[in-house]
């Protein structure tokens, strides 16, 4: 039964302190009717009013306007749903016919409970579920059991984020037959240009990128010497322009772009091996998840990446500045 979706609206107290202030509202329309529409005499002189008289007409009137708002509250409470599955956070709007995702699980990042007195005597409150952004803040408001609905969402966005751990120990040529994704990218040459056939130094910009978005997110693997489409070229062609033309030689150029793009104190978190995939050397850049926000700097100016699905992504001050926040938990 855990596993099942969790389908819910707000709680019935709600509607029944709706009811309370239409009652108490209608209680007194009689008196303010009077007082702001003095009409009877004009009515009394009408045809109607010698069948009806104006006490029996105002309270009809009153009667079906109340039931008329009790009927719009009751399905102002009773439509809007929010459904909860191992996948999304969906709505159905008063009126729809299907749910719309509000937010994926795998984007949410914190789940905050808020109930007032009355709540917790009465078992209900306000949700807010924050996601990997700082304008992405969605309010399951005066739901019924928050605290066992906050706990399932975030048993589901566990058992999501369990799934999505970096592969570890796994084989080189398993990772490049799996292709890019979410924790493995490809590049083909560290300074050799293949399409232009010539040395082209800033081929370790999207490298670095990629790498300062590992960093920042759960880690992963970079493949240099590796195309695309996962052929295998090797690191031949970059050997071939060094002075030192052997994986020391390629270590070290690495180690200076990287020192200066992204810091010295973040090498640590990476490390170098070269395998020996179809006869041919490559790179394999195994990355580790950064204790501390990684900032690429290029061009006199600093921009904050992570690894989203199997590209990196660059976040405004004020979406990065959240995900630092709930991500780092600094």
């Amino acid at each position: 039964m855990f596993d099942e979706p969790i389908t819910t609206r707000k709680t019935p107290f709600m509607f029944l302190r709706m009811l309370v202030s239409i009652e108490f509202f209608f209680a007194l329309l009689p008196i303010v009717a009077t007082l702001i529409f003095p009409v009877q005499e004009e009515y009394n002189q009408t045809i109607l009013a010698q069948s009806l008289s104006y006490n029996v007409l105002l309270t009809i009137i009153i009667t079906f306007l109340q039931i008329l708002i009790i009927i719009i509250s009751f399905f102002s409470w009773y439509l809007p749903i929010f459904r909860i599955d191992r996948q999304r956070i969906s709505y159905k709007r008063s009126g729809s016919v299907d749910f719309s995702e509000q937010i994926p699980l795998d984007d949410i990042r914190r789940v905050e409970i808020r109930q007032r007195w009355l709540g917790r005597r009465f078992d209900y409150g306000n949700l807010l579920i924050y996601g990997d952004s700082a304008d992405k803040v969605l309010k399951l408001k005066d739901i019924p059991d928050p605290v066992g609905t906050a706990n399932r969402i975030e048993r589901w966005v566990s058992d999501l984020q369990d799934l999505k751990l970096p592969p570890e120990n796994k084989p080189t040529d398993e990772l490049i037959a799996d292709g890019e994704g979410q924790f493995v990218e490809f590049k083909s040459s560290l300074m050799w240009d293949y399409r232009k056939e010539e040395i082209n130094k800033n081929l370790n910009i999207p490298i670095l990128k990629n790498i300062a978005a590992f960093l920042n997110s759960s880690g992963g693997t970079l493949l240099i010497g590796v195309n695309d489409d996962g052929t295998v070229l090797g690191l031949d062609a970059d050997f071939a322009v060094m002075k030192k033309p052997n994986p020391d030689g390629f270590e070290l150029i690495f180690n200076n772009a990287f020192n200066n793009a992204i810091g010295v104190e973040f090498r640590r978190f990476v490390q170098l091996s070269f395998p020996e995939i179809e006869g041919k050397i490559i790179c394999l850049a195994a990355v580790q998840p950064a204790t501390h926000p990684v900032y690429f700097q290029h061009h006199d100016r600093e921009d904050f990446y992570i690894r989203a699905g199997n590209a990196c992504q660059p976040l405004s001050v004020s979406k990065a500045t959240a995900y630092i926040r709930d991500h780092f938990k600094l």
